[in-house]
C-alpha cells in the first residue's frame, strides 16, 4: 500500500531486456535509506519489486514483465529519465495522500499544461474512456505515482492544479501535451461501483 506522495525522484541508468520483460537499473537518493530485497516500490506509480540493491539502495534494479510495459508508460521510459518513486508505506506513519495500491488501471494523456499564477500550473488531462465513471470534482487520481485532486470533470478530460512543491519533486516538471502517464482510479471508486452492481442482480 502506497499513499500517494512521491518520496524522491530515481533516474534510469539501465535498461536490460531479459526474458520476457526488462530489468531497470534505478540511481537515486533516499532520506532514510532501508531497501531490501523484495520490497515493494511505486515506479510511476507502479508497484514493483526490488531484485537487486546495492549503495543502501541508491542504486537498485527491478523487473517488469512486458504485461506491465503493456499497462504502464514503464515502457516508454529511456536511459536519463526520471521515475517517482516511494516506497510501500510503513506502519504508523502519517496518511498524507489517499489509499493507492500501486496497480495501475491504463495511461492518460496530457492534453495541455499552462502556468496561471505565481509558478502554479493547470494541467487537463485525457482519461481512458473505460475508466471515466469514477472521476468526480475534488476526487482523487493517482497519476504518475502522485496522488492528486480533481478540481473539475469535463468531457472525459479532468483538470489539475499544481503547486511548485509538487511540480519541482516530481517528474510533473517534464510533464508535455500528449505524454502518457499511468493513471491508477481511486479504489474507493472501484468498491462502489461493485456493491452497486452486486444490489441491482
Amino acid at each position: 500500500m502506497f499513499t500517494g506522495l512521491v518520496e524522491t525522484l530515481g533516474k534510469v541508468v539501465q535498461i536490460e531486456p531479459i526474458d520476457s520483460g526488462i530489468q531497470f537499473t534505478i540511481q537515486t537518493e533516499w532520506e532514510n535509506p532501508d531497501i531490501k530485497l523484495g520490497d515493494s516500490i511505486a515506479i510511476n506509480g507502479a508497484c514493483m519489486t526490488v531484485t537487486k540493491f546495492s549503495d543502501l539502495g541508491n542504486l537498485f534494479q527491478f523487473y517488469a514483465s512486458f504485461k506491465s510495459l503493456e499497462l504502464t508508460n514503464l515502457s516508454r521510459l529511456g536511459e536519463g529519465s526520471l521515475v517517482n518513486l516511494e516506497r510501500a508505506m510503513a506502519l504508523g506513519q502519517r496518511f498524507g495522500g489517499h489509499m493507492v495500491q500501486g496497480h495501475v488501471d491504463g495511461m492518460a494523456i496530457v492534453i495541455s499544461r499552462k502556468q496561471i499564477e505565481n509558478e502554479v500550473e493547470e494541467f487537463w488531462v485525457e482519461i481512458p474512456e473505460d475508466l471515466r465513471r469514477f472521476f468526480v470534482k475534488k476526487g482523487s487520481v493517482t497519476l504518475d505515482g502522485i496522488s492528486l485532486t480533481v478540481v473539475d470533470v469535463k468531457d472525459g478530460n479532468i483538470q489539475l492544479i499544481l503547486i511548485p512543491e509538487t511540480i519541482q519533486k516530481t517528474n510533473a516538471n517534464s510533464w508535455k501535451k500528449d505524454q502518457r502517464l499511468n493513471v491508477e482510479v481511486d479504489v474507493l471508486a472501484k468498491y462502489i461501483e461493485n456493491y452497486l452492481a452486486g444490489r441491482q442482480l
